[in-house]
């Protein structure tokens, strides 16, 4: 076949952008801050954080008689609770020459991996927030608070349920119920789940009327559960990646009462750009210190043992 001297594209190889950055760049890892941003703000002044809890005498009568003399209950003083502060940083270098050349996206490369940095860390202060479990900074190792799911459970709190259980209303009612009889009546508000038992929740029958005000009838289908409600009190259900993690055996479950918790800074985040460099770059990090306040255990639930499929 005779060559008919029509440039095609598949010989401009060099010339023509690639349409894999027609959209700049896609950061594909998901950002969680979702329990940091609902709970309380307070101030921590030592890596040892101590705070105070106090509580009330059993209910029960305390009537006397029309002349008798009062006899003095017993008083209780505050207790104090502690967790350690956790330091948590995301440092990062970027040469000065990648900050001259121009990019795909546009942006000043250390201007972007900051952006980047300060995301990656409300990423990391949550995974701990939840997750982590104590380690003292003793011998220089690496202190780490108590997160939420060790920090909220003690006995009366966490059920493990034999492996594989199948999650189910009857088992959440049971949870609430324990909850309302263990606590003062301060049940938790929120539950937090992994995708697994987040779909098998949507799946539980709900007694439910529904008025249809459209008048060519209902055009959207609901198959999610947003709240759950109790004799002992109403739950917002939310999904969350760090309580469910690839790691877990079994399916997990976390309620919160975000009234009865905080996070405690010794120092707010912020960029760090103070740091020494030897070379033709610059350094920053993205740093902050915190540790997390339980002002009521018996407020908050956990409990696993799930099947997740």
């Amino acid at each position: 076949m005779a060559d008919d001297l029509i440039l095609r594209t598949y010989k401009d190889t060099d010339s023509i952008k690639e349409d894999v950055v027609l959209n700049a760049i896609e950061i594909l890892t998901a950002t969680e801050t979702m329990i940091f941003n609902m709970i309380g703000r307070t101030k921590a002044i030592a890596t040892v954080h101590s705070y105070l809890t106090d509580e009330l005498a059993a209910a029960a009568s305390s009537a006397v008689a029309e002349t008798g003399d009062y006899t003095a209950g017993t008083l209780t003083t505050p207790s104090r609770l502690t967790n350690l502060i956790e330091h948590v940083a995301r440092p990062f270098k970027v040469s000065r020459t990648e900050q001259l050349v121009e990019h795909y996206h546009n942006q000043n490369e250390l201007q972007r991996q900051t952006k980047k940095a300060l995301k990656e860390w409300g990423n990391s202060a949550e995974f701990d927030l939840i997750r982590s479990t104590l380690v003292s900074g003793t011998s220089g190792i690496t202190p780490k608070m108590s997160g939420l799911i060790e920090a909220c459970s003690k006995s009366s709190n966490h059920t493990s349920h034999t492996s594989g259980t199948t999650w189910a209303a009857s088992i959440l009612d049971g949870l609430m119920q324990e909850n309302w009889d263990e606590s003062n009546g301060d049940v938790a508000t929120d539950l937090f789940m992994g995708s697994y038992l987040k779909a098998a929740t949507d799946s539980f029958t709900q007694k439910s009327n529904v008025v249809v005000n459209n008048p060519g009838g209902q055009t959207t289908i609901v198959r999610t559960v947003t709240t759950y409600e109790t004799s002992f009190g109403t739950l917002t259900i939310h999904k969350h990646r760090y309580v469910q993690q690839s790691g877990d055996a079994t399916g997990r479950v976390l309620g919160l009462r975000p009234e009865k918790l905080a996070v405690a800074f010794l120092e707010k985040p912020f960029v760090d750009t103070d740091l020494a460099r030897s070379g033709d770059y610059d350094f920053r990090a993205v740093v902050g210190k915190l540790t997390l306040e339980v002002h009521n255990q018996d407020s908050n639930f956990f409990s696993d043992g799930f099947d997740i499929g």
